[in-house]
């Protein structure tokens, strides 16, 4: 093959590539060191409205939502200082003022000091998982309801009747002159009843838990420091394990979906470190630092295994979605005398309740 061959062939491979990168339905992008897009693909336009030029004359940053800028920001310099190729999501701004959810996919080519990213808005799918976790948290909080006011006014009123015939049939006790086996018979039955009732007020009790457990008790009227306090009280009473709560800083009241979404993400972690750590010792924090809120559980149980890849699960799926929508971030580490640090940061500015 000669110069002129391998010249063509080139120029082809280029052109197929152009094509490929004009017509996909992804948005295609390639940006400098400096903060600019140098190239876009047609797709911008039919997903956020912008002309390319303008695209193209502002800093990306700008067309980030203002909760977001700072994370995105973040990821561009961790691909800047050698990361491989990373994923996450924002909110790019349309040119009629709504927000596109995108999910990103980036690395950054040495040689060219330029990052490559293809983006793909999930919107609608962002919605989707928003309605969908509505529903299990007015599901738990229904559930959480029946059970306390259905399941245990029945047990409790079980263990009303029992201890009644308890009491009857210790009084039914035959007389001196009767014979000894109906006695032993009479006091037999007695403390069946007895025992009855007994298992009825456990079964009470866990019913109870199993409740409070489901629901986000104290979070409507106190807050989340109420909630998270109320948390800790009940894992030691449900688990037998230490759980304290401390509030480094108070935060006041947060926006209604933001307190919801943080204490879930605190009763996961708990579960997390009783069900799979065996911990035995938790903590419950949440303060303030650099204009970020933060809330985290440390506990002493086994530890995450080592390994390069974050840990999974539908759990941690959830704890991640749940801080993306509040615009914050959940970080897991396994802490160095053993057990794990759950941290979830969020902007203050966002979650303000509005007076």
């Amino acid at each position: 093959m000669n110069s002129h061959q391998g010249l063509a062939m080139g120029q082809q491979a280029e052109t197929g590539l152009a094509q490929f990168f004009e017509q996909s339905f992804d948005l295609h992008c390639v940006a400098g060191l400096d903060g600019y897009f140098r190239r876009l693909n047609p797709a911008w336009v039919a997903a956020l409205g912008w002309p390319l030029e303008e695209l193209r004359s502002r800093p990306f940053a700008a067309f980030v939502h203002v909760d977001d800028r700072e994370a995105t920001l973040r990821e561009t310099a961790k691909l800047c200082q050698g990361a491989g190729p990373l994923r996450f999501e924002n909110r790019y701004a349309c040119k009629d003022g709504s927000y596109r959810w995108l999910e990103w996919n980036a690395r950054f080519v040495v040689d060219r000091d330029e990052i490559y990213a293809t983006a793909r808005e999930i919107t609608g799918r962002k919605q989707f998982e928003r309605e969908t976790l509505e529903v299990l948290d007015r599901e738990k909080e229904r559930l959480g309801r029946e059970l306390h006011d259905g399941l245990c006014q029945t047990l409790a009123g079980i263990s009303a009747l029992s201890s009644t015939l308890s009491r009857k049939l210790a009084r039914l006790g035959a007389p001196a002159s009767t014979a000894d086996v109906q006695t032993a018979a009479a006091d037999a039955a007695a403390n069946a009843a007895a025992e009855i009732a007994r298992l009825l007020n456990e079964a009470i009790g866990e019913a109870r838990d199993m409740a409070r457990g489901l629901g986000s008790v104290g979070l409507s009227e106190g807050g989340l420091e109420t909630a998270l306090a109320t948390l800790a009280l009940d894992v030691r009473h449900l688990f037998r394990a230490s759980c304290a709560f401390a509030c480094d800083r108070s935060l006041g009241r947060l926006d209604r979906e933001a307190e919801r979404h943080l204490f879930r993400i605190a009763q996961e972690a708990v579960n997390n470190a009783v069900a799979h750590g065996k911990a035995r010792r938790i903590e419950i924090r949440l303060g303030a630092k650099g204009g970020e809120g933060l809330l985290t559980v440390l506990d002493n149980g086994v530890g995450m295994p080592q390994s390069p890849r974050p840990p999974d699960g539908i759990g941690m799926h959830n704890m991640a979605y749940r801080a993306r929508l509040i615009g914050g971030r959940i970080e897991v580490r396994r802490r160095s005398r053993g057990g794990t640090t759950v941290l979830c940061a969020f902007p203050l500015s966002g979650t303000r309740k509005n007076p």
